[in-house]
């Protein structure tokens, strides 16, 4: 093919491998880029505490942050919609497959500055949260599956239903434990709430 057939493809450094099993290939690079700098941060793979579930939805115990799912994931899947939404707005014309790549990179990236010791501590002694001490790769991985859960959601809803759902998320997330990206927020800027 002539480079007149894609005249939008990155070249160089950000160009992405062509057919599906090249870009299966940069996804799990980029999971497995992810798990080892985790590893290397000392992140324990499961929770310390001796139990591997899918969900713990107390966020004041020993599993918080180091089960599969807990009740940050729901922020995961704005983080997710989020990324649709920029992604999509700054490179409108990339395939599905380079935003869903970038966004890939994007959670990982998040989760490896998010248990880095600063940003442990950053979201561990803020007042009003629950205790944060770093997520399990376990966790981490799960973060990463409702970053693109809300990705795809983003994309197959119309956009009044993706607010609404981004919403609904934020709302149950305030309302059960007393955390989320709005109220978070404004405890990390001083803000008693």
């Amino acid at each position: 093919m002539s480079d007149m057939s894609h005249p939008h493809r990155p070249e160089g450094l950000f160009a992405l491998p062509a057919g599906l099993a090249g870009q299966v290939m940069v996804g799990l690079g980029i999971l497995a880029a992810m798990a080892a700098w985790l590893a290397w941060m000392d992140r324990p793979l499961t929770c310390p505490c001796g139990t591997v579930a899918l969900w713990d939805g107390d966020p004041h115990s020993p599993g918080a942050s180091q089960q599969f799912a807990d009740w940050y994931s729901a922020l995961h899947v704005m983080y997710g919609i989020g990324l649709y939404a920029f992604i999509r707005r700054m490179a409108p014309r990339w395939p599905l497959s380079w935003m869903f790549l970038a966004a890939l990179a994007s959670s990982a990236i998040w989760e490896a500055m998010e248990n880095t010791p600063a940003m442990i501590a950053l979201f561990g002694d803020t007042p009003g949260t629950p205790s944060y001490e770093g997520d399990s790769i376990l966790n981490a991985f799960g973060d990463t599956l409702f970053v693109v859960l809300g990705f795809f959601a983003a994309r197959g809803l119309p956009v009044p239903a993706t607010l609404f759902l981004a919403l609904a998320l934020e709302g149950a997330v305030a309302f059960t434990i007393g955390d989320g990206f709005i109220l978070g927020s404004l405890r990390l800027l001083g803000v008693g709430v």
